[in-house]
């Protein structure tokens, strides 16, 4: 993953993007996270992204609801 030790330590430095990280998510995870926000509500989206993210802030969660609303006008 990582060729040398310049590469994890600039990897590190790079800031916080929920959105490239929702995209590394498997498709399980998605699909959760999509149903957590859609059918369980507000509370249960944003524990769930604390979860899989600890360091997300609000604004974090809202680009993620966002996107994910987006995702979702544009499937359909």
């Amino acid at each position: 993953m990582y060729n040398t030790i310049r590469d994890l330590i600039e990897s590190a430095e790079q800031p916080f993007n929920i959105i490239e990280e929702y995209a590394a998510l498997s498709p399980k995870r998605k699909v959760l996270l999509c149903d957590h926000f859609f059918s369980e509500g507000r509370e249960t989206y944003e524990s769930t992204v604390k979860l899989l993210w600890p360091e997300a802030t609000h604004k974090d969660m809202r680009k993620l609801r966002n996107f994910m609303i987006l995702l979702k006008s544009k499937s359909h």
